[in-house]
């Protein structure tokens, strides 16, 4: 359980309970302002900011935290991550080949007639696979993956119908090089791995991972990750201190390392997994060493769709599970 999960349903008076308002889903973090909540819950301010008002209920998040949103997609045991900034879009991987309707959907529900940016952070079948769908229907102004060597190349039809898609949109491929910075509205997105002189025979440890800063609010999205690309982002001395942190490799006990999670020191961690997956993802191990360090944990098996918005100084929190 999260150190902060003293939750205010004990603090809800009786009266709003009768009233039918739900607590619990919308999680506002960031820059705490007790007085508000006391007046809000017509209580004494408590110790914590799990304070919720109503079921995936997006009138609830001011109007100035819908500029940016990372969603990340239900997309089972995958990974699918759509950041939004000022009507900017970039897609972070598409999930499995079977959710590339699913990503699609998601995209153009959002708003976005086309991507400025897709990042494939691996070319494995749970986060390359529904690309092609999405590339062949929306398109992106940049596609950035890996350049990995001949010997690491994928042979696969999933990876060959993305290339097939990238070639057929008229898209262009960019090469991934740490330290190389992009523009997503009023966000920057920043290329921290993989390195020049990477050398790994684990595809997993040739993820791209990208930082995002919007404001004083920052994500790290690191893929698949393993404790020793970790280590390599560690040595590299690259800022790794932010708000948010999508957790690498669906939660494995093999990434989100004790050292990487004390450079990282995120106040909200989120997992794409699937329910049930035969992996047993997420690892008890680094679920709890991701419980120790932050303040809450979000998971895709347990709350669906997650939509974090931000206004540049808060995090407010829309779980969709069905």
């Amino acid at each position: 359980m999260s150190k902060f999960l003293d939750i205010v349903y004990k603090a809800v008076p009786a009266a709003l309970i009768a009233a039918g308002i739900v607590f619990g889903t919308l999680i506002e973090l960031g820059i705490l302002d007790l007085d508000k909540v006391a007046e809000k819950l017509d209580e004494p301010a408590y110790s914590t900011y799990d304070i919720g008002i109503g079921e995936d209920d997006s009138a609830n998040i001011p109007n100035e935290a819908k500029n940016f949103s990372v969603n990340v997609i239900d997309v089972g045991q995958g990974d699918s991550i759509l950041v939004i900034c000022g009507g900017k879009g970039m897609l972070i991987d598409a999930g499995t080949a079977e959710n590339g309707e699913l990503v699609t959907e998601a995209v153009k529900s959002s708003g976005i007639k086309k991507l400025d940016m897709i990042i494939v952070t691996h070319p494995h079948a749970d986060h390359i696979g529904g690309m092609a769908k999405v590339v062949s229907e929306i398109g992106a102004k940049r596609i950035i993956i890996p350049k990995l060597p001949d010997s690491m190349t994928p042979t696969t039809k999933t990876y060959e119908n993305f290339l097939t898609a990238v070639r057929d949109s008229g898209g262009k491929l960019t090469s991934a090089k740490a330290g190389n910075s992009y523009e997503l509205g009023e966000a920057a997105v920043t290329i921290l791995y993989p390195f020049e002189d990477t050398n790994s025979s684990d595809l997993n440890d040739w993820s791209v991972c990208a930082r995002v800063d919007y404001k004083n609010i920052s994500w790290l999205f690191t893929g698949d990750l393993s404790e020793d690309g970790e280590q390599r982002l560690i040595n590299s001395g690259a800022d790794l201190d932010v708000t948010a942190y999508k957790a690498g490799h669906h939660g494995s006990r093999t990434s989100s390392s004790e050292d990487f999670l004390n450079e990282v020191t995120p106040r909200l961690c989120v997992i794409s997994c699937g329910e049930g997956n035969s992996y047993g993802h997420p690892a008890k191990e680094a679920l709890g060493r991701m419980e120790a360090q932050t303040d809450r944990v979000y998971r895709t098996d347990k709350d669906g769709g997650i939509t974090f918005y931000s206004d540049g100084e808060k995090i407010y929190v829309s779980r969709n599970k069905n």
